[in-house]
């Protein structure tokens, strides 16, 4: 095959992949999928190697793999055209959390299975012991909603109608959570007509040589970028989860360690055992989280398919550890544990390649739940809410606000979305003062959010992390300010909440408020310019307390100027502290 065919086909696919995340955008119910855009499309061949990837939630894509694989494994000469399957069980198959359902198409040309679509997104409830499905308290799979293994859900064409009225009688929210399963099958449906098209024009056998021929090209090329990297033993490297949300005295520890060998990089992972609440971790997305870093930081410039997975090697703790937990451990707040893999992998990587890795993000990002009846239209509603931290600071700038780590590619919900369809007003929104690691390059800020409760009666789930150990930076930065929530702050029953609040509660005028940690920072602060601090604190984003005692900068109150002689003293007061 010459280049331009190469190229062209390849390019005709990323095509279809990009379409179909539209597509999906358009016809989508829930604000998950149209706001905060929580789903994932990828095209995978024959034999069920991924080829391709719409825009897509990194923590999605090692899962919809993992269940092709096994799809394809179990169903093999029993599908035809027309056929859909579905699967959201944890456990079968490998799956990130029951509310992520996911739906795999084969796709058929002349008769021969050439292809397959698989998409996953989430939903804002499918059953469970809370409203909203995932319980920070929950102690096992089945209190985590409808579980549901590969089956299904369309056979030649025809739904099962039997599993379409399961489905929607385990769901408190069932037009929705249905409207959002159905456009994900109908976007299959659009995507198998494109790919008629493009196998009709190029020929089986030149599509599928050209999908081969681009995974042994991105394999060749990461090796080659492996190669020049030092060999040798990084880490071990050790984060700490907050708790699991039932024993909130015990901190859960996830370390990483990184052997470069030849053309192959071997990561591996260890933990605490398996915790009681619902922060365990499936082994495949660990996995897809270092192959995400793997890919940004040697080949950011190649798309992501089978052929990245290739040279890289992850080794798990044993079965009924937090990150290889055994059936039927709880697992819906998986992005906790994600979110420090994710940390922890940018500190290792910075080890190899400093002047590639970013400082380590917030990973406080998390997701609140609430759900009760609307007063407006007399029906049970149920939103979903995912907000950011800080980014880290980069090798050559600060970090971006409100965007964290990878694990999470999601977009915040509009406060006009969230006032038009839910009895909710969105009280603040704004950057966090002083929330960023300190350094050379600073983190990017958090964000506070406060929800005041319109109806009734709400019940919340808080599902967060960060309040207890923040992100410590890199290379000498300072840590990053940790994550908060408070309930009706400045109010005789004003009180402070943990980081994992089950049921919670609320009514009329009740206000919650959640900020969210800032990126860690990179480099000694006290090298930062001057000039970058001053424009920080005329910003807001910096105080001229946290100036003097972060950065050793003296800012006049009066006019906002720097104070280059205090500012001298502190820095060589500070330093000669240091040297002592």
């Amino acid at each position: 095959m010459d280049g331009i065919d190469l190229e062209v086909i390849f390019q005709s696919t990323l095509q279809i992949a990009r379409e179909l995340t539209m597509n999906m955008l358009r016809t989508g119910y829930s604000t998950v999928i149209k706001e905060s855009q929580d789903f994932t499309f990828a095209i995978f061949d024959r034999h069920a190697r991924m080829v391709a990837q719409g825009i897509p939630q990194p923590a999605h894509i090692g899962p919809i793999a993992a269940q092709t694989r096994e799809i394809h494994r179990a169903f093999r000469g029993k599908m035809a055209p027309g056929d859909a399957f579905i699967v959201n069980h944890p456990y079968r198959a490998c799956q990130n959390h029951a509310t992520d359902v996911t739906i795999i198409s084969p796709v058929f040309f002349e008769g021969q299975l050439v292809a397959y679509i698989g998409n996953t997104a989430h939903k804002p409830d499918i059953g469970g012991k809370v409203p909203g499905t995932n319980s920070p308290d929950a102690t096992e799979v089945f209190q985590e909603g409808l579980l549901i293994p590969p089956v299904k859900l369309y056979r030649e064409g025809e739904l099962n109608d039997a599993l379409y009225e399961l489905i929607c009688a385990n769901t408190r929210t069932p037009e929705v959570t249905w409207g959002d399963i159905n456009a994900q099958v109908q976007t299959n449906v659009y995507g198998i007509r494109k790919f008629g098209e493009l196998f009709e024009k190029y020929s089986t056998k030149s599509v599928l040589a050209c999908w081969t021929r681009w995974m042994d090209i991105c394999e060749s090329e990461l090796v080659a970028q492996i190669r020049q990297l030092k060999p040798g033993t990084y880490g071990p490297v050790v984060d700490y989860l907050d708790d699991d949300g039932i024993d909130r005295e015990k901190s859960y520890r996830i370390a990483l360690s990184l052997e470069v060998a030849g053309d192959r990089l071997k990561f591996t992972l260890d933990s605490d055992p398996q915790a009681r609440g619902p922060i365990n971790l499936r082994p495949c997305v660990s996995r897809n989280v270092i192959e995400c870093w793997v890919k940004m930081a040697f080949a950011p410039h190649l798309p992501v398919n089978d052929g990245m997975s290739r040279p890289i090697d992850v080794a798990y703790p044993p079965e009924g550890s937090l990150l290889n937990p055994r059936f039927p451990a709880p697992v819906n707040m998986y992005v906790r544990a994600s979110q420090l893999i994710s940390t922890l992998v940018a500190r290792v990587l910075g080890e190899v390649a400093p002047d590639r890795i970013p400082a380590p993000g917030s990973g406080a990002s998390g997701g609140l739940t609430g759900s009760g009846l609307n007063p407006r239209t007399g029906r049970w509603f149920s939103i979903h809410e995912i907000y950011n931290g800080g980014g880290g600071a980069r090798p050559h700038g600060d970090g971006v606000s409100v965007q964290d780590e990878l694990v999470l590619n999601v977009m915040n919900t509009p406060i006009e979305a969230v006032e038009t369809e839910f009895p909710l007003r969105i009280r603040r929104y704004a950057l966090i003062q002083d929330s960023a690691g300190a350094g050379l390059h600073r983190g990017g800020l958090g964000a506070m959010r406060e929800w005041e409760v319109l109806s009734d009666e709400v019940t919340f789930n808080l599902r967060a992390d960060r309040f207890k150990h923040a992100s410590p930076g890199s290379l000498g930065a300072s840590p990053a300010r940790a994550s908060s929530a408070v309930l009706n702050r400045g109010k005789p029953d004003e009180r402070a909440l943990p980081s994992k609040v089950a049921g919670l509660r609320l009514h009329a005028g009740d206000v919650l408020a959640w900020g969210l940690a800032g990126g860690g920072g990179r480099g000694d602060p006290f090298a930062r310019d001057t000039e970058a601090v001053r424009l920080d604190v005329l910003r807001g984003y910096v105080s001229i307390e946290a100036a003097r005692e972060l950065y050793g900068v003296a800012i006049r109150a009066d006019d906002g100027s720097v104070d280059g002689e205090a500012t001298a003293q502190l820095r060589n007061h500070i330093k000669g502290a240091s040297a002592r």
